[in-house]
């Protein structure tokens, strides 16, 4: 039967020689958004059930998670057996997937806008609580966010439905398919692809949103836009929102109204979580609402009564806001109308700090930036239609880069160091942030040099560790590390058929970013306006990867490299040294040797022989020439001149004559 099974789900793909995975086998039931899911099956263990998931070519996989979750049993996971790159048919290319051991019971529902049947209460600790209570333990436990906590992420474990696992939380960037009613008001207000891992606090009211939906059996809110919830949490609070006039058990809005507390800092964590789980009652949290003006702010025709609000607003209509800034209005309006001295004081130091430069667009942009961080001291970094957390910019800046995006906004942003306003601006200081601050700071460095190597690219692969190098030479490869670039390049080699380079600026930057040794020279090299100089900068780079890695046999690579080495080559002088190299690079090439390509033309002692040669050619050419000039001008002595002619003439005399009696004497023995 099990050869009937295959037959009927086509010719399987093997991940490390254990998990045959059939691409034509599709599982619509377990896919997420942004990943298919196809029938698995393990060969070891032919009674296991597996499944695989197939991320999307060119995103950005969280490595780290699954770095760390492989093997990882616990009652509220999804188990992850294995991880790894495959050569994916239908897509022709390369592609990254995961195996999981496959949930019997289906997902719990697939749409949060459609009724479904809701959890009781007399389940809802037993069935949801526990489990996700154990996964958040042990994500805490391995220094991960889940960040795709939500009721279509979750499935029943086995057929009798007696517990929830969480779905998959890798094969995207952190909480990109999260809608907004599930997510915190600032992460909310995030770019799906910049929202960042955020901390546990985040999977807290994650669980907390879903939990709620799960007792009332669809959404409270099915019929808002993600806007419209954001705008509904702020007037009214999360809880509000998601529970709204609901009935809830006594217990349960104990743990909903902790959950779901708007405040990170006094919402409930994974211990406050575990004692209620075990019988003890916390200290009910009441839902604090946004300080409201006593007087609205008047802004694009609307009255804001909120700063939170108001930094939305300004945030949208980007353009129209400096002169309220500058002017003096959001300042006066936070100290009467609001009556909240700090942050009006704040507000004035930021347009004192911009002085006289405040009405040039740039300084203004930083300015509108600034307030909009003052108003929301906890909603993301805002500048001009961006909105992202200082961690999301490198899944961020992918994103855009994969979907052809415009990146201008996004260098912007990091150039003009918004990320240290963001921190100076944030209400609490969490030690962590330096780190991070000082990280994205350093990205200014390659915006600045913009040079091969540099640029927005380098910043890409800084930034995203688990960004496969999207070179079009490498993209079908999915070269993730190192040790995987010259071979997907080796492969390329048919494809180029000798234009181009082999190290365009994604392979630089991708280089850069991932090597842990010295390629400073030959990444300056690389750089260089001399073509001869670059070319031996860009084999050298190469060459120093191979001797590196330790990979031979790159013929295609070699052959490809060896025919761009004109430059190199005809900067020799000697005519015989540019053959000898000219035949000695073809037969290196067909060796598959960098490394020698690189010795044979990037030779100290043969440049010096080579320049030494030819200056003594050239001594020689100019003493020729100037005694050429000093005949023609007269400046040689005519007596000399008649002896030497004479001298040659009784030599040349003497020999004929020698040569002459020797015929003769010759010819009279004969």
């Amino acid at each position: 039967m099990a050869n009937e099974q295959q037959k009927g789900v086509g010719s399987p793909v093997t991940l490390r020689e254990r998990y045959l995975i059939y691409p034509g086998s599709a599982l619509p039931d377990l896919a997420t958004p942004s990943a298919q899911a196809f029938h698995a099956e393990d060969r070891r263990d032919q009674a296991k059930v597996v499944f695989a998931l197939v991320a999307r070519p060119g995103f950005p996989v969280r490595i780290n998670a699954l770095r760390a979750l492989k093997g990882v049993e616990c009652a509220g996971l999804m188990t992850l057996l294995e991880w790894g790159v495959v050569d994916w048919p239908p897509a022709n290319r390369k592609v990254m997937v995961l195996v999981y051991a496959r949930p019997l019971g289906g997902r719990v529902t697939a749409s949060l806008t459609t009724e479904f049947k809701c959890v009781e209460e007399v389940d809802a600790v037993r069935k949801i609580v526990n489990p996700v209570v154990a996964a958040l333990k042990a994500l805490k436990a391995a220094s991960l966010t889940h960040r795709a906590i939500r009721p279509t992420n979750m499935f029943w474990a086995s057929a009798a439905k007696d517990r929830i696992v969480l779905g998959d939380c890798a094969t995207v960037p952190p909480a990109y398919e999260q809608p907004a009613l599930i997510e915190p008001i600032e992460s909310a207000m995030t770019h799906a692809s910049g929202r960042g891992a955020g901390t546990s606090a985040d999977d807290v009211y994650a669980f907390g949103a879903s939990l709620a939906i799960l007792l009332q059996g669809m959404s409270p809110v099915p019929s808002l836009d993600d806007e419209a919830v954001i705008r509904q949490k702020i007037v009214q609070g999360s809880y509000g929102v998601l529970i709204g006039d609901a009935r809830m058990p006594l217990p349960m809005i104990e743990i909903l109204r902790g959950t779901l507390c708007d405040d990170a800092h006094e919402r409930w964590d994974n211990e406050a979580l575990e004692l209620w789980l075990h019988g003890r009652r916390l200290s009910p949290l009441v839902a604090k609402i946004e300080k409201r003006a006593a007087r609205g702010f008047a802004f694009n025709n609307t009255e804001y009564f909120t700063s939170r609000e108001l930094a939305i607003a300004m945030a949208r209509h980007w353009e129209a806001a400096a002169p309220f800034v500058l002017d003096g209005r959001v300042e006066l309006w936070l100290r009467r109308s609001l009556d909240n001295k700090e942050k009006a004081n704040a507000v004035a130091t930021a347009v004192q700090a911009a002085g006289a430069d405040a009405d040039k667009r740039g300084a203004a942009d930083i300015l509108v930036s600034k307030v909009c961080m003052i108003l929301d001291g906890r909603a993301p970094i805002r500048y001009k239609g961006l909105a992202v957390m200082p961690d999301g910019f490198g899944s961020l800046l992918a994103l855009a880069m994969v979907e052809g995006r415009d990146l201008r906004i996004i260098a912007e942003a990091l150039m003009r160091e918004t990320t240290r306003a963001w921190f100076e601006t944030r209400d609490a200081y969490n030690p962590d942030n330096s780190v991070l601050e000082a990280h994205i700071r350093a990205q200014k460095v390659f915006l600045d040099r913009g040079t091969i190597g540099n640029g927005v690219e380098r910043v890409l692969y800084e930034l995203n560790e688990a960004m496969p190098c999207i070179s079009p030479l490498t993209v079908d490869s999915y070269v993730l590390e190192l040790r995987d670039l010259l071979p997907a390049l080796n492969a390329s080699a048919k494809k180029a058929e000798g234009k181009g380079w082999p190290v365009d600026r994604h392979v630089a930057a991708f280089v850069a970013a991932r090597t842990n040794f010295d390629i400073e020279r030959q990444m300056s090299d690389l750089a260089l306006p001399d073509p001869a100089r670059s070319v031996l900068g860009m084999l050298n780079l190469l060459a120093t990867i191979q001797w590196r890695v330790g990979q031979g046999g790159l013929y295609g690579l070699a052959a490809w490299t060896a025919a761009l080495m004109a430059p190199v080559i005809n900067g020799f002088h000697g005519r015989e040294k540019r053959r000898e190299l000219e035949k000695e690079a073809v037969r290196i090439a067909r060796e598959g040797s960098l490394v020698e390509l690189s010795r044979l033309l990037d030779n100290p002692e043969d440049r010096h022989l080579d320049q030494q040669g030819f200056e003594e050619a050239r001594a020689e050419w100019v003493a020729a020439q100037r005694e050429i000039l000093d005949i023609e001008a007269g400046r040689v002595q005519k007596g000399e001149a008649v002896r030497t002619a004479q001298q040659v003439a009784a030599l040349v005399s003497v020999t004929i004559a020698f040569i002459t009696v020797t015929l003769l004497l010759i010819a009279k023995v004969l």
